[in-house]
């Protein structure tokens, strides 16, 4: 007896779930997940979600048994509930681009979903603007980008997508209107950009989901992505220029303490890092692991523009080297001609049409669950705590810490046009963002008395860090991370409260003044 030829199941033969509709919806949604499957089956292999139900390279049948589409299925939504945007960020280029249809069915998949998470609502953020850089002229990378460029290119994969103003959405232009100023990555943190961004669309709800709301975030993200580019291009290219300035001065070395090198590191390195900077992605991707890569840049740079600024200065310097100054946290006002000179030598290239953009997921949130997130504190103890059980700081050191610190920057208050200043602690160099000099040199309240609490916890962990490294002194660092831990528990909840009271401006501040602590405590953790 002939066996029967296997066939798409219908409705009457028991369909998959909830809302399956006739025939013709079960055999479209099978259609959708099989176009889906190589990008699902390189995350399931890649992060190890979940084993492949096919071989490397073979497809879904097209025609697939009750069993086999149920079975199917249930693999699908078992790898939506576990994968995060981050890891789809991190998929190959050549997987992740292959195909216009792949990545459509993927963003379809998950539009469906009843129910969406805020996982969910972060991958199809990411891949809606994946999409836009996969489908979109090549024209449009140059030049301005509306709302009706975004909703064209969106048209096949958001069937109803406007192109119309909404009311709520407006906060995105002005972060984009502000973003024409910015030109480094440090005038885009200073201005908090990707944590407005953040804010609009965590408060959004289900009107993210808007067809209008979905092409604006595209709209925004991409116009991000290519200004962030244009100023990661524009810094390294800074870099890159105070070397030159400082080997053509006869400078062999230069203190970058600040920058995580040493007090005398060679030009020569330098020069090797700039050129060999890459972006950090790997398997233990965590926001605070990548955007301490991108701060490490941002302090390379403060440190060098120092250096030159010195130099035409003629102070500070000892032979064949430059050194910071123990009595000033900025360079002489004099010198900054310098400084300028380099700005103006750094004009980034734009970059070509279709440069693969590698910065996709700029602006997603940490992962939960698969990697210590960015806005939680690391779980790690110290290894001396556990040990010495020692206290956390002492108040007192506490309180002349904030005095030391508060000293320096009335002393010497930072010089018009620039947005970070830097004061030294027992020779431990600390950066500190203009919204974190405005709480100590300003009136404040009590917003300003927690940003002085956060940089006092990190200036009293990089102190400790430093003591580490050069006495092998454990207790204070052990301290210091306690003191550190207590008081990310408390910025958290002030963070959480500022959002539950519409004050962006103060959320966005502290946001990013625990994420740098969070930062100063994994690195702590490390030695």
């Amino acid at each position: 007896m002939t066996p029967k030829t296997p066939s798409i199941i219908t409705d009457t033969e028991g369909a998959h779930k909830p809302g399956s509709g006739g025939s013709a919806e079960i055999a479209a949604r099978w259609t959708e997940a099989r176009l889906a499957y190589p990008l699902y089956a390189a995350l399931a292999t890649q992060f190890e979600l979940a084993l492949a139900p096919y071989p490397a390279g073979e497809l879904p049948p097209t025609r697939p048994t009750r069993d086999v589409f149920d079975r199917d299925l249930q693999w699908f939504d078992a790898i939506d509930q576990k994968v995060r945007a981050f890891q789809i960020r991190q998929l190959p280029p050549e997987i992740l681009n292959a195909s216009e249809e792949a990545l459509r069915a993927f963003i379809q998949r998950l539009l469906k979903r009843s129910g969406k998470t805020n996982a969910d609502r972060d991958k199809i953020d990411l891949l809606l603007v994946q999409y836009f850089a996969l489908c979109a002229p090549e024209a449009l990378y140059r030049e301005e980008i509306k709302l009706a460029d975004v909703a064209r290119v969106l048209q096949p994969v958001l069937i109803e997508a406007d192109a119309s103003n909404l009311d709520w959405c407006e906060p995105l232009e002005q972060i984009l209107k502000t973003l024409e100023d910015c030109h480094s990555l440090r005038d885009m943190m200073e201005h908090g950009l990707l944590e407005q961004g953040r804010l609009l669309k965590d408060s959004a709800g289900d009107m993210f989901y808007d067809p209008a709301a979905l092409v604006a975030f595209c709209r925004f993200n991409f116009s991000l992505r290519r200004a962030f580019i244009r100023m990661l291009h524009a810094d390294l290219n800074a870099v890159k220029t105070a070397v030159d300035v400082l080997e053509s001065a006869g400078v062999k070395s230069v203190d970058c303490r600040r920058a995580g090198f040493s007090a005398a590191e060679t030009t020569a390195r330098l020069r090797y890092y700039s050129e060999n900077w890459r972006q950090p992605f790997h398997k233990d991707y965590t926001e605070s692991s990548v955007s301490r890569a991108f701060e490490q840049l941002l302090a390379l740079r403060a440190d060098l523009e120092e250096a030159v600024a010195r130099t035409h200065d003629g102070s500070s310097l000892a032979v064949g080297s430059v050194t910071p100054s123990k009595t000033s946290a900025r360079p002489d006002l004099a010198a900054t001609s310098k400084v300028g000179e380099i700005e103006a030598r750094v004009a980034p290239k734009n970059p070509s049409a279709h440069t693969p953009l590698d910065l996709a997921g700029i602006g997603e949130p940490a992962p939960v669950g698969t990697a210590p997130a960015s806005n939680t504190a690391p779980s790690k103890p110290a290894k001396s705590a556990s040990e010495t059980n020692v206290p956390p700081t002492d108040p007192a050191e506490v309180e002349k810490c904030l005095e030391a610190i508060w000293e320096q920057l009335i002393a010497a208050p930072p010089s018009r046009g620039r947005s970070m200043s830097t004061v030294i602690l027992q020779d431990t160099k600390v950066l500190l963002s203009s919204w974190e000099v405005a709480a100590f040199v300003a009136q404040g309240d009590q917003e300003a008395e927690d940003l002085r609490r956060a940089v006092v916890a990190r200036a009293l962990l990089s102190v400790a860090m430093d003591g580490r490294k050069r006495s092998g002194e454990e207790n204070a660092l052990a301290s210091a991370l306690l003191h550190a831990r207590g008081e990310v528990s408390y910025f958290q909840g002030r963070v959480e409260l500022a959002k539950r009271s519409k004050n962006t401006e103060a959320a966005v501040n502290l946001g990013i003044s625990t994420k740098r602590l969070l930062s100063t405590i994994e690195e702590a953790e490390k030695l």
